[in-house]
């Protein structure tokens, strides 16, 4: 390219013949050199010369001129010597001193490079074919996978609104059924105070209808004693007398309080709430392995972490399941009775046992049944 650039821009100023120093019309790509026009004359008309490169000063600023301007290949070796074979063997071009030299030995097919150059266009063109196919596949393979990537990005937005909305339905639902619970009891507080101080009420009007009238029966003897004569107070002892007669009569059975006014909340332990039970209606998220998401969360203890596992089970199996625990030795009992128990009629199942560091296990999609006896 550079060789080009510099044959281009030599063209573009006033250049001479490379033989005679008059102004240069052409250029020979395969002698290297500018000629003027008588110059170039005596060039073309040399048999040797039929097949070389030979463009106008003008031409050679056309783009689609570069493949004929591009000079020939010489030897690393043998500086002056231009590499015009090519050795089938080896699969490298050479000088005719190299091919003598060096690729003359046995076994070696040495040939020139003109009687190549079909062939080798031909090849050449087999490879472009090729590689444009392998192009075109590539392109549309990534196409494919942007495509795809996109969906994933499409799939996981509507899914986390979808979990966004699912739990703010969750949280709806019980909120909604903590409020009815809450009015409920809050009618059961309001319907107990209403019973107690119905009766405190009653009591309290009573109470307050025996202390006015002791107020209104204490008046006299105080004011006997402060200001009355002793006649006057003999005189009215009768009917002091009287009056606290009729007020024992008149007095209240019970003057303690009816009841102790006490309405009390009790509240649950929340500790035994089963927040898991609700959390799990939020669902699970579905893709290459999270289709096996209860088995991996709550499920499998063998298989916890055990993501390659997952996988694998996953291909063997070749479709999504739900899953569901049936039975685990540690929890349910290790005997054959305690595994019938739990896992007869329950369709197809996976059984996986773990032995050290050992994983192997089970499919089957008949019913598990206990043995006749």
């Amino acid at each position: 390219m550079l060789e080009i650039m510099a044959i281009q821009q030599k063209a573009k100023t006033s250049t001479t013949c490379s033989r005679c120093q008059d102004p240069a019309i052409n250029h020979c790509a395969s002698c290297e050199i500018f000629m003027c026009k008588k110059c170039s004359g005596l060039h073309n008309t040399w048999p040797a010369n039929k097949n070389h490169n030979t463009l106008s000063v003008q031409e050679l600023g056309n783009p689609e001129s570069q493949v004929k301007m591009r000079s020939k290949l010489y030897c690393m070796k043998h500086k002056d010597e231009v590499l015009k074979y090519y050795c089938e063997t080896c699969k490298e071009l050479s000088c005719i001193d190299c091919m003598v030299l060096n690729h003359q030995k046995q076994n070696h097919s040495c040939v020139a490079v003109s009687e190549l150059a079909q062939k080798q266009r031909e090849t050449l063109q087999s490879s472009c074919t090729t590689l444009d196919e392998k192009l075109a596949e590539a392109k549309e393979a990534l196409n494919n996978v942007c495509e795809v990537m996109k969906s994933l990005e499409r799939n996981a937005k509507t899914a986390k609104d979808q979990i966004k909305e699912q739990k703010e339905n969750i949280l709806k639902i019980v909120a909604e059924k903590l409020d009815e619970r809450a009015k409920m009891m809050n009618d059961d507080v309001d319907e107990v105070y209403g019973e107690l101080h119905s009766e405190l009420s009653k009591q309290h009007d009573e109470m307050k209808d025996y202390l006015d009238k002791v107020q209104a029966s204490v008046s006299l003897p105080k004011n006997l004693l402060k200001r009355g004569s002793i006649e006057e107070i003999i005189s009215s002892q009768k009917l002091i007398d009287e009056k606290i007669e009729k007020l024992s009569n008149q007095k209240p059975e019970n003057l303690a309080a009816v009841n102790d006014g006490s309405i009390q909340y009790v509240p649950d332990d929340i500790g035994n709430i089963n927040v898991d039970g609700i959390v799990d209606k939020l669902g699970y998220v579905e893709g290459s392995v999270s289709a096996m998401y209860n088995l991996i969360k709550k499920s499998s203890s063998i298989l916890k972490g055990e993501i390659a596992f997952i996988k694998q089970l996953q291909k063997w199996l070749g479709r999504k399941w739900k899953w569901n625990l049936c039975y685990r030795s540690s929890r349910d009992g290790w005997s054959a009775r305690d595994f019938h128990k739990h896992c007869d009629n329950k369709g197809p199942t996976v059984v996986l046992v773990k032995a050290n560091d050992c994983i192997f296990g089970g499919y089957t999609d008949q019913h598990w049944a206990s043995p006749s006896m």
